[in-house]
């Protein structure tokens, strides 16, 4: 009766690491499919969002592109009805807060004046020195401060863009 005891409790201590061992390599081969997958780039979301220019009806967003070198330029079109002039230009992203250009304080000079209504104004800044990678996605918001001309009154308007970085030609 001993020996029927001992070599049942042995029989189930190999079944128990044969099954330990069955679903570690099933375990071990789902790893192995989910890092390749991950590897070519099946999960990565943001290639799945598209490039989007949106300041509002007033100030519209005519082109867009952003480079690896740092350097975004966006185009945008008066739709106020009104010469406008652009005294400063802020962007937000994630390498930083840069101010793209500024009106002088004295006398006052803005960077853009007298921007006809339909009339377009293409806009270039340098985001950072370091590079960004090429063909990832860049997600930055701009603070455009204009007055109409002839008003002393300084309105604020913001777009937010999302483009792929393009390599420098």
């Amino acid at each position: 009766m001993r020996n029927t005891i001992k070599t049942s409790r042995k029989h189930k201590g190999q079944a128990a690491i044969e099954f330990l061992v069955t679903y570690g390599w099933a375990i071990l081969g789902a790893m192995i499919a989910i890092g390749a997958l991950s590897y070519f780039g099946i999960f990565n979301t943001q290639r799945y969002v598209n490039d989007i220019c949106y300041f509002g009806d007033q100030i519209t967003c005519e082109d867009y592109i952003a480079f690896n070198n740092g350097t975004v330029a966006v185009t945008l079109r008066n739709n106020f009805g009104v010469n406008l002039d652009i005294n400063t230009t802020v962007i937000k992203s994630d390498y930083g807060t840069v101010t793209c250009f500024s009106a002088a304080s004295t006398p006052f000079i803005p960077a853009y004046a007298n921007i006809a209504p339909g009339a377009t104004v293409n806009i270039t800044c340098d985001l950072t020195s370091s590079t960004i990678p090429t063909n990832s996605k860049l997600k930055y918001k701009t603070i455009i401060m204009f007055q109409r001309s002839g008003s002393t009154n300084v309105h604020n308007q913001t777009g937010d863009v999302t483009v792929t970085v393009q390599k420098k030609p």
